[in-house]
């Protein structure tokens, strides 16, 4: 797995130094003697609250899934299969960093769940679930980030407006779609199988059977997620409360760095407008981790902030730790994470084995 990744990890290399030297070279705001300074005077307490918020946006995703592991694998008289939240997490962070639209994060996930011996169809379920959970709550923070502070939103450029704007419409669009296919299932499929039909004509889609299978598949699977989340109200609302957490423990992120910089409680409001903003325009274009827009969203949107020293500085520490130590982070947890079960599929082959000749023994 990790092999066929190698190419989009060495352009997530590429895309980050591309997108430091643009917010380094790019910015008048930027300087290295006035971040050495600001750290050295900066309020270590908002600092650790920081990364702390780092490391939230790693475990409330993996409660999450825990939660929905053990609700949708449990069985009656079986023992209950262990999960890895954490891990599948970590997997799921990672890998959509480096790949375009975040392609790779649930295959990655699922990947080590049929390691611990997750069935595939139900790995799937957990991992749509997780991704309506996801959505539903970046357009919440979307909305929250608009009304706290609207005036962040219409000081920002015309592209900056425009890839914000963009990012919420794909996000409102695939909740409108998933309540959609509970109410309207048929519509939904006479209006995507059209779309596959016009690609056909424009010469765009060749397998015109094989992308209806696809979509008759994805409904089917949305109806399952609905049919769950009906039957385990509790265990549903609180993964999705854990998903809107972890969105904001990413906001926090530079919020708390703009405090421990010596920002003013006064204009909380709106470092959190600008932060909100930038999770839902990095949705508007498919680059690994949102590099570059993600910098751009926020310089433009951190310029407005009147008492801050530095854009860049903040900018660049602020993403320093959300993004690029939450990355060192996962890897470091996927590494751990593959080893031990490494050892743990070993130490259970072993004991198949030993039962299996023993039972041989036993007949001999």
């Amino acid at each position: 797995m990790l092999k066929k990744k190698l190419p989009w990890m060495l352009l997530f290399l590429v895309l980050m130094i591309f997108s430091i030297w643009a917010v380094v070279s790019r910015s008048e705001s930027f300087s290295p003697s006035l971040l050495r300074e600001t750290l050295i005077h900066s309020d270590v307490k908002w600092l650790v609250a920081a990364v702390a918020g780092m490391f939230c946006n790693v475990l409330f995703e993996g409660f999450a899934l825990d939660i929905l592991v053990r609700t949708l694998t449990k069985t009656e008289g079986q023992k209950p299969i262990r999960s890895h939240g954490i891990l599948y997490s970590a997997a799921d962070i990672y890998f959509s960093a480096i790949t375009p639209s975040a392609s790779a994060g649930q295959p990655a996930s699922a990947f080590f769940m049929s390691r611990d011996g997750i069935p595939v169809a139900k790995s799937a379920v957990i991992l749509v679930l997780n991704m309506l959970f996801y959505t539903g709550a970046l357009a919440i923070v979307g909305v929250i980030g608009f009304v706290l502070d609207p005036s962040i939103y219409y000081g920002l450029d015309t592209l900056a407006q425009t890839l914000v704007m963009i990012g919420f419409i794909i996000l409102l669009g695939l909740c409108v779609i998933f309540i959609l296919v509970l109410k309207k299932e048929r519509w939904i499929r006479n209006v995507a199988v059209k779309c596959v039909r016009l690609g056909k004509k424009l010469h765009l889609i060749r397998d015109v059977d094989g992308r209806v299978k696809k979509i008759d598949s994805a409904i089917e699977q949305y109806k399952n997620c609905a049919d769950l989340i009906s039957k385990n109200k509790p265990a549903m609302f609180a993964a999705f409360f854990l998903n809107l957490l972890q969105r904001f423990s990413l906001v926090s992120t530079t919020v708390l760095v703009y405090l421990a910089f010596g920002g003013s409680m006064s204009n909380l409001a709106s470092v959190t407008a600008v932060s909100c903003l930038v999770l839902v325009g990095v949705y508007s274009l498919p680059v690994p981790g949102g590099m570059g827009v993600a910098d751009f969203l926020l310089l433009s949107g951190l310029c407005q902030i009147e008492d801050i020293a530095s854009t860049a500085n903040l900018a660049l520490f602020s993403r320093g730790i959300s993004f690029y130590s939450c990355i060192l982070l996962t890897i470091i947890i996927l590494i751990v994470g593959y080893i031990l079960q490494n050892k743990r599929i070993a130490k259970e082959k072993q004991a198949a084995e030993s039962v299996g000749s023993t039972e041989r023994a036993g007949e001999g």
